[in-house]
């Protein structure tokens, strides 16, 4: 029998998402966040992926400046450098500097990319949903790279492992490629 899950729980039934490193500023201004709850709206060109952030978070004052971010894809040896990000703003301290992560000039958008990650999406924000304590934000990937090692089309489980949050400073690692069989062995 199953247990009833708390609502404000109720999250975690579909978490973990892959988590990445949003950078947004400049070069001159870089600051980097850990952030988790993205997913991709369409599979089309362009390619749209929709974030939710808070409205206090100095990432979002500098995403507005120029509407424009990075997502930044990190793997396991990213670990502690992807949770100490996500510890505390940017406001007041360099993100870079503290964490060892290095800036690098992006081609298409302000924000940088960053060095170490395996997988970069540069971003313009084209559409913005208002809501209570969170936004919506419809990012339009204008320009995506990723290491050809780790990447042919979908990760490669085997050779990257892609972090997912799972709470407080516990993360799973998607390690292995699985696929279904054939559906007529399920005597449909």
């Amino acid at each position: 029998m199953k247990k009833e899950v708390q609502l404000n729980k109720a999250k975690w039934l579909v978490e973990p998402g892959c988590v990445v490193l949003v950078t947004s500023g400049t070069m001159e201004n870089p600051n980097v966040m850990t952030f988790s709850w993205q997913t991709p709206v369409n599979n089309a060109d362009p390619c749209l992926i929709l974030l939710a952030i808070s409205h206090v978070r100095y990432s979002y004052e500098l995403i507005k400046q120029n509407n424009e971010l990075v997502i930044n894809i990190p793997g396991e040896e990213l670990l502690e450098q992807t949770h100490l990000v996500g510890q505390g703003t940017g406001r007041d301290r360099d993100k870079f500097k503290e964490s060892g992560l290095t800036p690098v000039a992006a081609g298409a958008v302000e924000p940088p990319l960053i060095e170490e990650c395996a997988g970069h999406l540069e971003c313009r924000v084209v559409e913005i949903f208002k809501m209570q304590s969170h936004d919506l934000l419809i990012c339009e990937v204008v320009r995506a790279l990723a290491e050809p090692d780790f990447f042919d089309g979908r990760w490669i489980p085997e050779k990257f492992h892609t972090l997912h949050y799972l709470t407080g400073s516990k993360y799973g690692l998607m390690t292995r490629t699985v696929e279904a069989g054939n559906l007529s062995s399920l005597n449909l």
